[in-house]
């Protein structure tokens, strides 16, 4: 069916507005919402199981919302009242595992659109395997990875590869996390939500590994080949687990565990469905994602901390473990109380993606000769968990409830660069205009140039003896 326009309360719903990261992104649209506000018509509320946590936030949001509305999701009834009265719901409810298919099923049930700030794998392959038929006959759009899970990375891989126009094509897209801290400020890097959802993932696995395994028998049986992630040009990019010396960042690199792999996995399958538009960019290059370091003493922190996780959540009694003291176990980077304002005030982070490919090619004929060209594509912003998150949960939303009319698609399950790599080169860039208004810059380090393609050292423990001083 089409998605015709009907008459709501509200544009857009923060469902979970009184936890920590949804009452960070319910104080940014309240600032976005006043007279000369990045969104100063929209029409807002805040949503939650609890009246006296909502009524306490709206002391410290800069403008009232339109709208309190009071749902539980273990009540199906307030949810579909909740979502049958707003364009898009914002789900802030985590873990999503456990609390998340209740408000997706929901605002199928009422064709309402729905985005979350998900970085659960598991979770965006269940919607995908159980709700993708009725969304996309319903014409709902349901997108997950709103956030810093895994808007960068998905939405970088595409601003890279349209670094690399026709005749010339992206065939790896190699990331890299870099946060940084001035100062030593007080206080946690994140919420102890987002480990303990992380827990939960790992002690999943297994399950993870069958569901996805039937979900791509599902695509596969819906049409031939749709299971299968676009086809390899040029050599397998391989991304060392770490630690390994990164050259050209002066950084150690270490695999990164979040969901980055595979939410950008799941945008390529979807765009690998659609037929390609003529002059335009190859949008599905091969991705890596890392994140990085700046020494070496801290390179073996993280190493130390990894390897105990993966140790204790491999077994019941050490999720266990590591569901009661976060703060121990991850070194105090995650607790209760979440980082304070203080931490997150000295935070920002960049995402710096080595784009690497050919001066002349198609992805039907890749050249069998070493990569000729590259472009180096900075994407970045204020503290990435919260502050940054907040930015690109609302500007995904926004994109949804106003731009929809640049997408072929009408309805079904997404992560966000397969939706928006739908719309081709203008919606792209329609996004990513978005996000620079409010503060998340995309930009071109290094414009498409020739390379003998010897950028990076990897799998080397400590820099060369030239390069220990920058540490």
């Amino acid at each position: 069916m089409s998605h015709l326009p009907r008459e709501r309360d509200f544009d857009v719903l923060i469902f979970g507005a009184s936890g920590y990261t949804g009452e960070r992104v319910a104080r940014t649209l309240s600032k976005w919402s006043m007279p000369g506000g990045a969104w100063e018509t929209v029409r807002w509320a805040i949503a939650g199981r609890s009246q006296k946590k909502l009524d306490g936030m709206l002391g410290g949001l800069a403008s009232p919302p339109t709208g309190v509305v009071i749902a539980d999701t273990s009540d199906e009834a307030s949810l579909r009242a909740m979502s049958a009265r707003t364009h898009v719901l914002m789900n802030a409810t985590g873990p999503y595992r456990f609390y998340g298919e209740a408000v997706v099923s929901a605002c199928i049930a009422t064709t309402t659109d729905y985005c979350d700030l998900c970085g659960e794998p598991e979770f965006i392959d269940r919607c995908q395997l159980k709700h993708s038929d009725a969304a996309r006959t319903a014409g709902v759009l349901v997108v997950h990875a709103c956030a810093f899970d895994s808007v960068p990375a998905d939405l970088g891989t595409l601003f890279t590869a349209m670094q690399f126009p026709p005749p010339a094509l992206c065939a790896h897209a190699d990331m890299y996390h870099v946060v940084s801290v001035e100062g030593n400020p007080p206080g946690a890097s994140g919420h102890a939500t987002t480990f303990r959802a992380a827990v939960h993932g790992f002690g999943g696995a297994g399950e993870t590994r069958a569901q996805r395994k039937a979900l791509l028998a599902k695509l596969e049986e819906e049409a031939p080949g749709s299971s299968r992630p676009p086809p390899l040009l040029g050599p397998k990019l391989k991304v060392a687990a770490g630690p390994a010396w990164q050259k050209a960042l002066a950084r150690y690199s270490f695999l990164f565990p979040g969901a980055d792999v595979a939410v950008v996995r799941t945008s390529q399958r979807t765009l690998a469905r659609q037929p390609r538009r003529a002059g335009e960019p190859y949008l599905t290059p091969q991705f890596g994602a890392s994140f990085t370091v700046a020494s070496a003493r801290s390179a073996a922190m993280v190493a130390l901390a990894g390897a105990l996780f993966n140790a204790l959540s491999g077994s019941g009694w050490g999720r266990a473990l590591l569901l009661r003291q976060p703060a121990l176990f991850t070194l105090g980077a995650f607790s209760d109380e979440g980082p304070s304002e203080e931490r997150l005030a000295a935070t920002s982070w960049k995402s710096v993606f080595f784009g690497r490919g050919w001066s002349d090619a198609t992805p039907d004929r890749p050249p069998s000769t070493s990569f000729d060209r590259a472009a180096t594509v900075l994407v970045s912003g204020p503290e990435p968990g919260y502050i940054a998150t907040a930015l690109m949960f609302l500007s995904m939303a926004r994109f949804i409830k106003e731009e929809r009319r640049r997408l072929p698609i009408v309805g079904g399950v997404f992560t966000p660069g397969g939706l928006v790599g739908s719309g081709g080169a203008a919606a792209i860039t329609a996004l990513v205009d978005a996000l620079r208004a409010v503060g998340i810059r995309f930009e071109v380090e290094e414009a498409l140039h020739a390379t003998d393609d010897s950028r990076t050292q990897l799998g080397v423990w400590g820099p060369p003896a030239a390069a220990r001083s920058k540490l």
